[in-house]
């Protein structure tokens, strides 16, 4: 296992890439159904889908970054709460691809105008319940995941401020 106290540029660079697009794109998703309709909320939800398929690009290359050879640190916390944390992560990654699948889902069930430039077909443009349910899983999962990352952000500030065992600092960009 390789010793070194901080993860490498790549990994830094993935993870606060994916932090940043993940908060981006929750508080667009929240906030869709305040543009006005038309061109506004075209725009908007086309942002929305824009980034994220940015965001199943950096997941696709962080993931075969992470297989074929990514830095790997021993763990922060030695024992079950160490492997509950690895298991955190896991489950991050699947979340992420999660809402992404359903977020594909949710733009061929609606059948979306992406930036007015081209209309996705509508899989069953009259199934308004289909449409709904779909809508409602990514905004569900969206929120779980959401939920999961203020918690990571959480115990990693409580890392820094409260144990001061430098967990933190191992995914800290250098900023020399």
């Amino acid at each position: 296992m390789n010793t070194t106290t901080v993860y490498d540029s790549k990994a830094i660079f993935y993870h606060w890439v994916s932090a940043a697009l993940i908060l981006t794109l929750w508080l667009l998703g929240e906030n869709l159904d305040f543009f006005a309709k038309g061109d506004p909320r075209v725009f908007a939800r086309s942002t929305h889908i824009a980034l994220g398929f940015v965001l199943a690009i950096i997941l696709a290359l962080r993931l075969k970054w992470k297989i074929g050879g990514a830095t790997k640190l021993p763990q922060a916390v030695p024992g079950l709460i160490g492997k509950l944390a690895v298991g955190t992560h896991h489950i991050f990654y699947l979340l992420i691809a999660c809402i992404i699948a359903v977020g594909v889902a949710a733009v061929w069930v609606r059948g979306d105008n992406i930036f007015n430039l081209f209309k996705v077909p509508a899989f069953d443009p009259s199934n308004k319940q289909l449409r709904e349910e779909v809508v409602d899983l990514h905004g569900l999962l969206a929120n779980a995941l959401l939920i999961l990352a203020a918690g990571h952000s959480l115990l990693a500030i409580w890392h820094h401020v409260i144990l001061k065992d430098g967990v933190l600092k191992r995914m800290w960009p250098n900023l020399k």
